[in-house]
């Protein structure tokens, strides 16, 4: 159980302890379930993918791609080191890259601290053509507690519920005071953006060339086309920003810190109070 909102069943409670095992099979899982569900259903859980595997093209390449991997990861090593060895190797390959990538892909959203996104869209937050409206909160409270909307705007005030929140309500900008400059929407895209991600090592060239840039994972998701060697760079300078304008910017001083503290959140996802829309509930008790 890795959000909030997810349902809680009662093995979550030891989620701390399995998780770890079940992050070697990330690229496994990959490679034999996640890209076929993608090619067939045309979605990667709520992405929409039509984009890329609407074209016959892109699917015949996947397909073609399909069978050269295989070839090369699979067949030629059992060709020369027998079905056994072969396999061996291409399953312990995967299990070692499956739990190197996870572990540097988790810690930077499943942490404590971390601020999780509240979907939108319910039948109050969209337009009469379907689409979803726009919703900037305020870090300033109202006077007026009922939403304003502008019919020429799809921008409105309020819906206190889509701001980001931790695992248990806290909204970490609400802990900032910042006088110089107006007060940023606790839901203003790029705000989103660092509440929900975290980095560890920064400033490292180190981990951010081992880690693809994933230790900069702030910078990486507010500039997604820019080539992850340049974000030791624009590391100082974006942390900076975030604190001139109030905006959390949680960084971790390493990966065996970020881990730790990793694991704590899973702990606190599956047996403590968590928040679910506007609602807490309560997990299943500790027995």
């Amino acid at each position: 159980r890795m959000h909030p909102e997810h349902k809680p069943e009662w093995y979550h409670k030891y989620q701390h302890y399995y998780a770890p095992l079940l992050f070697a099979f990330m690229t496994i899982a990959k490679v034999f379930q996640q890209d076929f569900e993608i090619v067939f259903s045309h979605r990667l859980y709520h992405i929409d993918a039509h984009c890329r595997y609407g074209s016959v093209w892109n699917r015949l390449r996947f397909w073609i791609m399909k069978v050269i991997t295989t070839v090369y990861m699979v067949v030629l090593p059992c060709y020369f080191h027998g079905i056994s060895k072969g396999l061996t190797l291409f399953v312990l390959g995967h299990l070692t890259c499956g739990e190197v990538l996870a572990t540097m892909f988790i810690v930077n959203h499943v942490i404590e601290g971390v601020a999780y996104a509240k979907k939108g869209g319910n039948s109050a937050d969209k337009n009469e053509d379907g689409s979803v409206v726009l919703r900037l909160i305020s870090t300033t409270p109202s006077n007026n507690n009922d939403a304003t909307t502008d019919n020429n705007d799809t921008t409105t005030v309020a819906a206190d519920q889509r701001r980001p929140q931790t695992a248990t309500g806290r909204t970490p900008m609400l802990d900032i005071t910042v006088s110089q400059h107006a007060p940023v929407p606790l839901n203003d895209w790029a705000a989103v953006q660092c509440q929900t991600s975290v980095n560890w090592s920064p400033g490292s060239w180190f981990w951010n060339h081992v880690s693809g840039g994933l230790s900069h994972q702030i910078e990486h998701h507010l500039f997604p086309s820019v080539c992850h060697t340049h974000y030791v760079y624009v590391q100082d300078v974006v942390q900076q920003t975030c604190e001139e304008y109030g905006v959390p910017y949680q960084s971790e001083p390493s990966l065996y810190v970020a881990y730790g503290k990793m694991l704590s959140h899973l702990k606190t996802l599956g047996s403590e109070l968590t928040i679910t829309g506007n609602d807490t509930t309560e997990k299943m008790k500790q027995s």
